[in-house]
């Protein structure tokens, strides 16, 4: 597992045939099998949990329990599937792409705006409607902008040093962001913001500016926040959620009461009380919540261990690359899921307000899983060519 592709390439090859077959096992011996194996304990402990956590409200739309499980099942399997294929591809032939593949999500983003294109749910539209799935830009979005910022990093040298450097940056993050909370996705748009501001600061950009504009950045958010009745409300419910009970505290009051009740080792696994009718999108965004209610605290520590050794090997991954591309797209990649797990956890637990985010590879979402997985296979790739 700790060998690397560079070691088998330094050999001196007896044939050309001979030394390509070589490469080739040598390059699918180098995966890194450690970050595999956490993928693959979180995917699978994240089908149990939507199973369970999702089993009362399928059988109550369509009278089917497995309703949710089995279309997460069949996204969770072309998902892999597109791991593995993308692993197996040298992650450097995407580069030349990521200009395009910016564009083509910026289009999808103001595609969703329109009315008869753009899905309107809870007063929000994020969905394109295709024929048999559904399609969230927003998602392919936060690929594209780590991809294409690493790719602009890696050409524009030490460009981005300079605070003119990192304008076309700003720009393109302006644009991205204004088009989201059209959409009224804040916290979309937050995890988004977040994946080019830390790939930004990796690759070079001066910390310090991005220190100073954090205060004014979090008033921005803040005001336009306030803007929409929906959080505004939920704005206000965060100081005091019990104050409102039945109506603005309600999602942050459920999500409280099913952690609480878990105590240490919890219900049991499908035993949650607040899934039934009481806790808001339980295999969704409160799922966290459905985990710490019957698996107790054991179980929120686990997939909190996870997550850290997720984030702490997919670091490694990323200092060892070979190039800045890869190693800024890894970079990217870990961002995401790292800002979207910390955020879910603390709706779920009443640190922040409400914001609406699921929580990576536990969450129900057929475009969300697919796409994350996805990345995965980056992730593998670049961990094949890596470099001590």
């Amino acid at each position: 597992m700790g060998r690397t592709l560079t070691k088998h390439t330094q050999r001196q090859p007896v044939t050309a045939t001979k030394s390509k077959s070589k490469e080739k096992r040598a390059t699918y011996r180098d995966m890194d099998y450690t970050f595999l194996l956490i993928i693959v304990i979180m995917v699978c402990f994240g089908l149990i949990m939507v199973l369970s956590a999702s089993t009362p409200a399928a059988n109550a739309k369509v009278g089917n329990s497995y309703q949710f499980f089995n279309k997460q099942l069949v996204s969770v399997c072309i998902g892999l599937a597109a791991m593995f294929t993308i692993s197996r591809f040298d992650y450097r032939i995407w580069k030349k792409y990521t200009k395009l593949f910016m564009i083509i999500c910026t289009i999808l983003l103001i595609l969703v705006l329109i009315p008869g294109i753009g899905m309107l749910f809870n007063g929000s539209r994020r969905w394109i409607q295709l024929p048999g799935f559904q399609l969230q830009p927003s998602e392919f979005m936060k690929l594209a902008i780590g991809m294409y910022f690493a790719a602009m990093i890696e050409k524009g040298g030490g460009k981005i040093t300079k605070v003119r450097g990192m304008m076309p940056y700003f720009a393109w993050i302006g644009v991205v962001a204004l088009l989201m909370m059209m959409e009224t996705h804040l916290s979309g748009t937050l995890v988004i913001v977040g994946i080019a501001i830390v790939v930004m600061i990796v690759g070079g950009a001066p910390f310090w500016f991005f220190a100073l504009m954090s205060a004014p950045g979090a008033l921005g958010v803040f005001a336009l926040a306030m803007l929409s009745p929906n959080k505004r409300a939920r704005m206000i419910s965060f100081l005091n959620p019990f104050q409102d009970i039945k109506n603005t505290g309600w999602q942050v009051v459920q999500s409280l009461y099913a952690i609480g009740s878990g105590g240490i080792f919890g219900l049991g696994l499908g035993q949650s009380r607040q899934k039934y009718t009481y806790l808001p999108e339980p295999y969704n965004d409160f799922i966290f919540s459905v985990i710490c209610e019957e698996l107790g605290l054991l179980g929120a520590i686990l997939v909190i261990a996870l997550f850290m050794g997720f984030i702490i090997r997919g670091i490694k991954i990323a200092m060892e690359a070979p190039d800045t591309f890869g190693s800024l797209m890894v970079v990217g990649i870990v961002a995401q899921v790292a800002i979207q797990a910390i955020l879910n956890i603390a709706v779920a637990t009443s640190s922040i307000p409400n914001t609406g985010i699921s929580l990576p590879f536990f969450s129900y979402g057929g475009t969300a899983i697919v796409i994350l997985l996805a990345e995965m296979g980056l992730v593998l790739s670049v961990s094949r060519y890596g470099r001590k």
